[in-house]
């Protein structure tokens, strides 16, 4: 018989928490009219209604227990179910009420719904839930071997029916070797521990009801007769249906080594991982012939492998204490799979401006994102080198033909024509290398504490300098512009019509975004070092966030997480910055 030991814990949690929301609102603005050569005053109101009710509710048992003095086992299970009901969104405008004043302007307080003035809009596209059980069970014997197992089931009304629950196990071990009798007498050897996991998590983010296709009332009318004079409020389908749709699935190796030697002075954590993301939700672009919207589908898969490190050293004297810790991390990423043919998901046009086309884009054995466009040569400087240019180059896609002051775009499969076959990849804006810096230091009461973050490798595409319209601002290296003959050979010629060279992508627009922040630094004294102060403990500091930035980014701000898309990242619209703060306190324990 097995020597089960008194239970040592037990303990059932459960919770609800929920929260409701209901809004409505009438807006009514005097317009005016022409009528009969008149001005006449007539009203247009606006009603809308929002109603939401969300709540959660979690159940969790655990028993921890011992089988003999060695064996220490810790179990978990637990439901949880979230779910926002319905909401019903209505919207409607109407002109040439009964009433002239705001506090009668219903819909229903007008003699006749004329389609020609009336517009109504609705959305019941809110409805959400899931729906999930979870089990833990953790192992510890002599707090020499670990392990730990997770499994979790979980189901998505976002999905249909068929698609939408999803199984995600994990488990994870760990052998702490300065406990085995081998090493417990090793000098300087404080703390090893290997580990290593493996597990899967589920993603279901996408918008409702993608599985089917919701009727949209906004707007849609039908025009009929022979003179189109008859009008009907009508919808349409909000989106093409993907009834197969489901769960993205992240999964994720890692190898890791933990060691603390010389009194735990130093202390070295590292990590090598490899994560794939299969069955990635995204929105694929539809053609327009579709009509509406496209839905959420299963578009690939992504990779991302690398390794993380963090190495910190801390001592102390009578007094003066310190600590220093600096992380590095490694990563590539990489798009593996495409649902496609093509094996391309084409990012939208006029992101940069309008009228420019696809400048990112999803490809298999490239970075996720990564910018696509034309590479150039320098720009043309005279006649001469136009010509030139233009004998060797019979397709240009500027509508007018290069000049001076143009860029040269690069030919790079030597057909004569720039076209999209000459596009290339200008730039990843994930970054390969992230890094930081944290320096702990306390002197007889003076203390600092300074955090630095940074990234390197990766681009972006500064859209703010590019418009191609010249009544659009410009920023102040439009005074580098090519104006004549070796002026400049980086940024074109600025024309008072627009400039052709701006509606095409290329690596003109990308540029090194790589950084380095002073993240946060804090300076401040404890007054209870003094003999005289009579309180327990009293801080006076001075706390600096964002202070300096070390870049050859010419922008706002390199750390720019912007794009369209959700997969998408490094698009710098002249989003604002990060704001530098600067706080002076005191801080007093009673």
């Amino acid at each position: 018989y097995l020597n089960v030991e008194p239970v040592r814990n037990l303990v059932i949690r459960s919770s609800f928490g929920f929260n409701t929301a209901v809004y409505s609102y009438r807006h009514w603005v005097p317009e005016y009219q022409i009528s009969d050569d008149k001005l006449n005053p007539y009203e247009w109101t606006q009603q809308a209604m929002y109603n939401k009710f969300a709540y959660t509710f979690t159940n969790t048992v655990s028993y921890d227990f011992n089988v003999s003095s060695d064996h220490e086992f810790k179990v978990l299970a637990g439901t949880e179910m979230f779910k926002v009901t319905r909401s019903l969104s209505i919207k409607g405008k109407n002109q040439d009420g009964i009433f002239g004043d705001p506090e009668h302007a219903y819909l229903d307080n007008y003699p006749v719904i004329d389609p020609s003035l009336t517009q109504l809009e609705g959305k019941d596209d809110y409805g959400h839930a899931i729906l999930s059980y979870f089990g833990r069970l953790s192992y510890n014997f002599k707090e020499r071997y670990l392990l730990t197992v997770v499994l979790r089931a979980d189901g998505s009304s976002n999905f249909a029916e068929g698609h939408r629950w999803g199984t995600f196990p994990s488990v994870a071990a760990g052998w702490i070797i300065t406990n085995e009798n081998f090493l417990k007498n090793i000098k300087g050897l404080d703390f090893l521990k290997l580990r290593a996991s493996w597990g899967q998590n589920g993603n279901e983010n996408i918008g409702a009801f993608q599985y089917s296709s919701t009727i949209i009332y906004d707007m849609a009318n039908y025009y009929f007769g022979p003179d189109k004079t008859i009008i009907y409020l009508g919808g349409y389908p909000s989106r093409v249906p993907n009834p197969n749709v489901t769960w993205e699935t992240s999964e994720q190796t890692d190898i890791g080594l933990d060691m603390y030697v010389l009194d735990s002075r130093l202390k070295l954590n590292f990590d090598w991982y490899n994560k794939v993301t299969k069955d990635w939700l995204v929105t694929a672009p539809i053609l327009a012939t579709a009509g509406t919207n496209p839905s959420s589908i299963n578009g690939g898969s992504i990779r991302n492998r690398g390794i993380e490190v963090a190495l910190g050293w801390s001592d102390m004297t009578k007094n003066f204490k310190y600590g220093i810790t600096g992380t590095f991390a490694y990563n590539k990423n990489e798009v593996t799979e495409i649902a496609n043919d093509e094996k391309i998901i084409h990012g939208p046009s006029n992101v940069l401006t309008q009228g420019m086309g696809e400048m990112y884009r999803a490809e298999v054995g490239f970075p996720i994102a990564y910018f696509w466009g034309f590479q150039t040569d320098g720009i043309i400087q005279n006649q001469a080198e136009a010509d030139e240019y233009n004998s060797r180059i019979t397709k240009d896609p500027r509508a007018v033909t290069p000049g001076p002051g143009d860029f040269r775009y690069i030919d790079q499969n030597g057909d004569g024509i720039i076209d999209d076959k000459d596009k290339v990849n200008l730039g990843d804006p994930n970054p390969n290398f992230n890094f930081g810096l944290q320096v702990n230091l306390d002197y007889k009461g003076v203390y600092l504490n300074f955090t630095g973050v940074g990234q390197a490798g990766m681009q972006v595409a500064k859209s703010y300098r590019m418009w191609n319209k010249p009544w659009n601002n410009y920023t102040t290296d439009v005074f580098d512009r090519w104006h004549g003959e070796g002026t400049s050979n980086t940024y074109p010629k600025v024309t008072a019509s627009g400039n052709q060279n701006m509606l095409h992508m290329s690596d003109f627009f990308v540029e090194n975004a790589s950084f380095f922040r002073i993240a946060s630094l804090t300076i401040g004294y404890d007054l209870s070092r003094l003999h005289f102060w009579p309180l327990k403990e009293t801080r006076i500091y001075f706390q600096g966030q964002n202070l300096f930035i070390f870049t050859n980014y010419s922008g706002l701000d390199p750390e720019v997480g912007y794009g369209p898309d959700k997969w998408a990242s490094g698009i710098d619209v002249g989003t604002y910055p990060q704001p530098r703060s600067l706080l002076v306190g005191l801080q007093i324990n009673f």
